[in-house]
């Protein structure tokens, strides 16, 4: 590389980087405020736990098939409109689904936000790639910002639940998604089509089209264990942990004796649970950017996925704070992970087509994800919890043979960013 690459990242690249994280932020905290619903909402409309479940279905379909048509949009035009307009379609399905009445009404509206939040993968992703020069970097950082979405969701979803219900929970929500769109709209950059900053192993179109489809069978897996892994946790928690949360409550009843939501109390317990299990996830992303940027691609995506396989299954033995603890170092790999795998897609795709590339993945991860929540729902309403952990290590066992199929293609070749 030239001697630019060494220094910091310019304005340019700054704003960026600032406008992707803040966005990636807000996607991932809107599309995982759901699980943390699933009680209140459940309790309020007299429903199961896994009827509520299953309305979120078509939000998370189309959370991951609608990342292709807004990522041909993004590719043909400013990938920055696509992330506020995104923004823009969240804020509305949030603000209508907090004054739904009916359930047909409610997995209309949350479709809504569905489809809004799946504009940001293939359009902040696609400026990520091209326009920052350290790329494993700038996709660690941004990564952590989206786990900081995805831990803090559960917090502030079920502090909302507790001091003014789920409905009012929502109207703030649609109102935050509006304002930040609008702001993303006002930030003036762009990316030049057509090209990469950061520079790397050049992989040979052919190998590389079969690395992608490669990669992309190994995705579908992850899909389905992510989305299982977000949905369930924090009813995961609120089982397993129950006579911790009991304890608790007896231990602060000043706390929560006198308040009139007192039945989302354990929620809360367990939301806030939840929450630390992602924080400890967010220091994965970091420590992935920085992997990313200096070893072989494809074997440290291998190694992610066998680190965090033992963690996952003691997730059904463990209880109190061992299991807490497990959780989170699954979190920190399975999470980590995602620079890694997104600077891999960088590199064996074009830049003209870079933002369709993740639509593709992302409609394969949060697409077929989705199927993880019908899946996810069956499994626990027949055969428990433990058996859900069991199925999402089957998932994870999958991938990584997969993996080892793409090592094997490729073994005569080193993917990998150029070095500073």
């Amino acid at each position: 590389m030239n001697g630019k690459s060494n220094a910091a990242m310019d304005a340019h690249e700054s704003k960026i980087l600032i406008a992707t994280s803040l966005t990636h932020y807000l996607t991932h905290f809107f599309i995982l405020i759901f699980p943390a619903l699933v009680m209140p909402i459940s309790r309020d409309l007299g429903l199961s736990p896994g009827q509520v479940i299953s309305l979120s279905f078509p939000m998370y379909l189309c959370y991951g098939v609608l990342a292709i048509p807004w990522g041909y949009l993004s590719d043909r035009f400013n990938p920055r409109f696509i992330m506020g307009a995104g923004l823009l379609v969240a804020g509305v399905g949030f603000i209508t689904a907090g004054q739904a009445r009916t359930i047909v009404q409610l997995t209309v509206f949350f479709a809504f936000i569905g489809a809004g939040c799946s504009a940001y993968h293939p359009s902040g992703l696609a400026l990520l790639s091209m326009g920052i020069r350290q790329r494993g970097k700038a996709l660690g950082i941004n990564g952590l910002f989206g786990n900081l979405g995805i831990a803090s969701a559960p917090l502030v979803a079920g502090v909302l639940c507790y001091t003014a219900g789920w409905r009012t929970a929502l109207a703030v929500l649609g109102g935050t998604a509006l304002a930040s769109g609008f702001f993303i709209l006002a930030v003036p950059f762009s990316v030049t089509k057509d090209r990469d900053l950061q520079k790397g192993t050049l992989v040979d179109e052919k190998q590389a089209a079969g690395l992608f489809l490669l990669l992309c069978c190994a995705m579908l897996f992850s899909g389905l264990m992510y989305r299982g892994f977000t949905v369930i946790l924090p009813t995961f928690m609120e089982a397993k942990l129950s006579g911790l949360l009991a304890g608790l409550q007896e231990r602060l009843p000043l706390l929560f004796k006198t308040n009139p939501l007192q039945k989302n109390v354990h929620t809360l317990i367990a939301t806030i649970i939840t929450s630390g299990v992602f924080f400890i996830g967010m220091a994965g992303q970091l420590f992935g950017g920085h992997v990313a940027d200096r070893r072989d691609l494809r074997w440290a995506y291998f190694t992610f996925f066998v680190c965090a396989l033992p963690f996952l299954i003691l997730l059904s033995f463990l209880n109190g704070f061992y299991l807490v603890l497990s959780a989170g170092c699954f979190a920190f790999f399975s999470l980590g992970m995602q620079p890694i795998e997104n600077s891999l897609i960088a590199m064996v795709t074009p830049p003209r087509w870079r933002s369709v590339s993740y639509g593709i993945k992302f409609t394969i991860v949060f697409g077929a994800g989705a199927l993880s929540v019908y899946l996810v729902s069956f499994v626990q309403g027949h055969y428990g919890l433990n058996y859900v952990i069991l199925l999402l290590t089957g998932y994870l066992s999958i991938m990584l043979l997969i993996i080892v199929v793409m090592l094997l293609c490729s073994r005569t070749t080193s993917i990998r960013h150029e070095k500073d």
